[in-house]
């Protein structure tokens, strides 16, 4: 299966220097590489990224996102493919600030925020005076023992998000804020078909759309009339007919490709729904 890096990740070492962390959560990570790579990110909450130092590329289908130490992303939690750039002998580093759904609920409750009718991945905003010395400040808590850690930085999430508010990008941000809190049909079906083919679990899936797992499963039912997990199947296994009819793509490559969560699970799926395995049923194609 293709490796999914998650930040904030479940647990987190409390010993490991590059994250901030309180009592119950992650609020920042600090991201240092020495060499260019190339990896899929799930960012699991909802996340400000600040560069300091190179070029954080992030690539969708159809673009590639670039973000230097002048420009700040708020970034809609869900999976990207980022890699970094950086002049040769120096480092890369980055910083991401997670944004918790309380949060934002909380300011879409306080401020009068417009009704968001594209729930994109990200918006691009310009960094000025101050939203540099806050990304500053905040480099300056790693490493450090900080009494009240939990209350300063709950403070430090509300702060950066009213001054880009108060920064000319009041609008964006309050769209921004109300997709990410929305839990409309129309977000179901956005999440589902954007991570279909995604090694995500339901648990994900649900957390994605804001909702409980149990909503989650009785939405899916009623807006798709099936369960969530015989829909997502079907579609993975339509797609998987798909490759093994016009590539000559490996068994494995396809059942990655797919999302499936290991070769043997998704042959004795296949199998189950059309009596043959891949191989078999691709051979038959050949010879039709």
């Amino acid at each position: 299966m293709a490796t999914l890096f998650r930040f904030p990740p479940v647990t987190i070492d409390v010993n490991d220097p590059t994250y901030l962390t309180g009592k119950s959560e992650a609020f920042a990570k600090l991201k240092i590489e020495s060499k260019a790579g190339k990896r899929t990110v799930f960012l699991t909450e909802h996340t400000l990224l600040f560069v300091f130092k190179g070029i954080k590329l992030l690539h969708f289908a159809d673009h590639t996102l670039q973000v230097s130490p002048d420009s700040i992303v708020l970034l809609r939690k869900g999976i990207y493919v980022m890699a970094e750039y950086m002049e040769e002998g120096l480092d890369f580093e980055a910083l991401l600030l997670f944004l918790p759904g309380r949060l934002l609920r909380s300011l879409a409750f306080e401020y009068e925020m417009p009704k968001n009718t594209e729930p994109g991945h990200y918006m691009v905003f310009r960094a000025n005076e101050l939203t540099q010395a806050f990304k500053n400040q905040i480099r300056l808590y790693f490493g450090r023992s900080l009494r009240g850690l939990d209350a300063l930085l709950a403070i430090k999430q509300k702060e950066i998000i009213l001054l880009l508010m108060s920064s000319g990008y009041q609008t964006e941000v309050g769209r921004f804020i109300r997709g990410a809190v929305s839990a409309e049909p129309e977000d179901l079906d956005f999440v589902v078909r954007t991570y279909l083919l995604q090694p995500v679990t339901l648990q994900d899936l649900a957390a994605l759309t804001n909702r409980s797992l149990a909503s989650f499963k009785r939405d899916f039912q009623n807006r798709y009339q099936c369960p969530p997990r015989q829909w997502i199947n079907r579609e993975r296994l339509n797609q998987a007919k798909l490759l093994l009819q016009n590539t000559d793509q490996r068994i494995a490559e396809i059942a990655e490709s797919c999302g499936f969560e290991s070769v043997s699970y998704f042959i004795r799926l296949f199998k189950r729904e059309y009596s043959l395995t891949p191989s078999e049923w691709r051979a038959e194609i050949v010879i039709d």
